[in-house]
């Protein structure tokens, strides 16, 4: 009987025995991982001291860490390591860490932090200028916040897109994103951040010159940013402050605001911001008759700029350089920086980024139409697993092949129509510009100066109206006849009045109501004097005309010219390829495309109409549109 208490004692030890040993191993793996989590930490402290100790012991970390096999902490490190470096500089190695950090948070269902990760990864695309590949991972970043309703990380990821599409000119996305943001953030009542999107949105009507609108947001972004006393956000923000003065004509008020940007940047040695509001000064300045003292702000941002190879900034530092010797006189100098700032500048860059930034957002809404759609499905499902499990197969199966058959279509209609309109607008025939400068250089040798001021003067704002025109869909008839007047002027500059121009303007049109797709009719006269052989013809003319078609209502626009017709350009074995035709082919499958109107066009050799004429005529048809379309 003894033997009974004495073997329940036995047992009794040894199960505690084997529990304690447990849960002694429970704890040392705690004890571990928060560990783990100190060191953590500590990189974070080594980071504010010394950025090498702080990679050293990062990478001893991650060595320990994946030893523990724990993916959220493992994560943790290399996002941590990730941010070290990028701190540093080194973005290779950032976005490595954090493409490391990326599929261990998923392990851990963490969504946040990948969209954290991938706001991060955004962030060094878009300092190391790989726009398209920021605004990707700025709209994977956005589609994690979404699932995880997270509203903070929304409007931070909402006003970074706003800043892409900003920096590439597409101003209505821009504001679109920025308002998404602000109204995020008040209900949020983060002042920092609302200082810093009111400040935007500031800049970015300046930038259309509503100034107005300008004003209030920047005054509100002023009042902001003083509680938070952030010197680099003051500076922005009185610099623009001054554009708008500017813009307002209110020079003395204008100038103020520089000097007062000038001190804080002076204060804050920010050399990379200094040479924008040296020339801004200069500007004022000059208009102001302080022609001195223009030159001597010029003189200090060429300097610097040419110290920290500015480029950018370089480059507009030549042209305000050579338009303020234009009005001193000195036109050889305003010659030689004029070609100075045109030898720094890559036109087609921005067309590209903006071109990419748009196919871009297209896949992105198709995706965010497919995730609604696999949402309602869903839905649908649930609701009616067990009478309509039969119809809901069919139906999914009929939607998947409309869904594959409807993205093949529009794939193949992109593809076809990758000829995207504002970036063939925003492109002037390099071929015509060249000729251009060297009519200009041409005048200057021959120091014909006021001949040479007044081409440059033409072209440049020739230049100028392309560019903004291109910038929209729609723009008025008097607007598209303007820039044809340039073109016509410049063209009669350089060959004399060998060609003759003539304007047959239905007087029922309203030039300023009646909106048109812009740059019609410039490649149509462009190729004409290229290779229509008007010189050799004595009474060469070009006719452009617009009449008012009731009937249909539509504008009936027409480019004719008395040359030896199309018909005979295309026989001569010689003749260089004309884009002009293919040029309007795509735009009008682009524009037929995109609207429920139809715009046609039609090119006839004269000849076809009667044997005694010769020439070539392009007809358009274009619908009425008496609203502005915005792009």
């Amino acid at each position: 009987m003894r033997k009974i208490p004495v073997l329940i004692l036995f047992c009794f030890i040894l199960s505690y025995n084997v529990i304690g040993s447990s849960f002694l191993q429970d704890a040392e793996v705690d004890t571990n991982l928060n560990h783990i989590r100190d060191l953590i930490k500590r990189m974070v402290v080594l980071r504010d001291s010394s950025f090498n100790e702080s990679i050293k012991f990062g990478e001893k970390t991650i060595a320990l860490v994946k030893e523990s096999g724990e993916p959220s902490i493992t994560a943790l490190a290399y996002k941590t390591q990730g941010v070290s470096y990028f701190y540093q500089g080194v973005f290779d190695s950032a976005l490595y860490h954090y493409n490391k950090a990326i599929p261990e948070f998923e392990k851990a269902n963490e969504k946040l932090n990948v969209g954290k990760v991938l706001n991060n990864i955004a962030i060094v695309y878009r300092r190391t200028n790989k726009l398209e590949l920021a605004l990707e991972k700025y709209l994977e970043a956005i589609k994690v916040y979404e699932s995880v309703n997270y509203t903070q990380g929304l409007a931070g990821a909402y006003s970074n897109v706003g800043s892409l599409y900003h920096s590439v000119e597409g101003y209505a996305k821009a504001e679109r994103f920025y308002l998404l943001a602000l109204s995020m953030l008040e209900k949020l009542e983060i002042s920092y951040k609302l200082a810093r999107i009111h400040m935007n949105l500031g800049v970015l009507y300046l930038e259309q010159l509503e100034l107005d609108k300008s004003l209030k947001y920047l005054k509100k972004a002023y009042k902001l940013n003083k509680k938070y006393d952030t010197a680099q956000q003051e500076a922005i923000i009185l610099l623009n402050l001054g554009q708008v003065a500017f813009y307002k004509q209110e020079y003395d008020k204008a100038l103020n605001y520089y000097h007062d940007c000038e001190v804080v940047r002076e204060e804050l040695n920010d050399y990379w911001g200094l040479p924008k509001i040296y020339v801004y000064t200069a500007q004022c300045l000059a208009i102001t008759g302080k022609y001195k003292e223009a030159l001597v702000k010029l003189q200090a941002s060429e300097e610097i700029c040419l110290e920290y190879k500015l480029a950018d900034d370089l480059a507009d530092t030549y042209l305000h350089k050579s338009i303020l010797f234009e009005t001193l006189k000195d036109s050889e100098q305003a010659f030689i920086y004029y070609k100075k700032g045109d030898n720094l500048r890559d036109s087609l860059e921005l067309s590209n980024r903006s071109k990419k930034l748009d196919e871009l957002e297209i896949k992105h809404s198709l995706n965010l139409k497919e995730k609604e759609l696999d949402i309602k499905n869903l839905a649908l499902s649930r609701k009616n697993i067990f009478l309509f499990s039969l119809l809901g197969f069919i139906f999914l199966a009929t939607a998947f092949i409309i869904f594959y058959l409807r993205s093949r279509t529009i794939s193949n209609k992109l593809n076809t129509l990758s000829l995207e309109q504002k970036v063939r607008l925003s492109q002037m025939n390099p071929h015509f510009i060249f000729n251009s400068l060297s009519a200009i250089q041409d005048f200057i040798l021959e120091n014909k100066n006021d001949e040479a001021f007044t081409f440059l003067s033409k072209l440049t704002g020739l230049i100028r109206g392309v560019l903004e025109n291109s910038t929209h869909d729609y723009i008025s008839v008097r607007e598209e006849l303007d820039i044809l007047a340039s073109y016509i002027e410049l063209q009669k500059l350089r060959f004399g009045d060998a060609v003759s121009y003539r304007f047959d303007i239905d007087k029922d049109i309203d030039l300023d109501e009646i909106r048109i797709p812009p740059m019609l009719a410039q490649p149509i006269i462009e190729n004409s004097l290229l290779h229509a052989e008007l010189r050799k013809n004595p009474n060469a003319e070009i006719k452009i005309c617009l009449l008012n078609n009731s009937e249909n209502k539509s504008i009936d626009f027409s480019v004719e010219d008395n040359g030896v017709g199309i018909m005979a350009t295309q026989n001569l074995s010689n003749t260089r390829k004309s884009m002009a035709t293919q040029i309007l082919k795509d735009r009008v499958r682009i524009y037929n495309y995109y609207s429920k109107n139809g715009l046609s066009f039609e090119v006839i050799d004269l000849k076809t109409l009667n044997d005694d004429l010769h020439g070539t005529r392009v007809c358009f048809s274009i619908p009425i549109q008496k609203h502005y379309s915005a792009n």
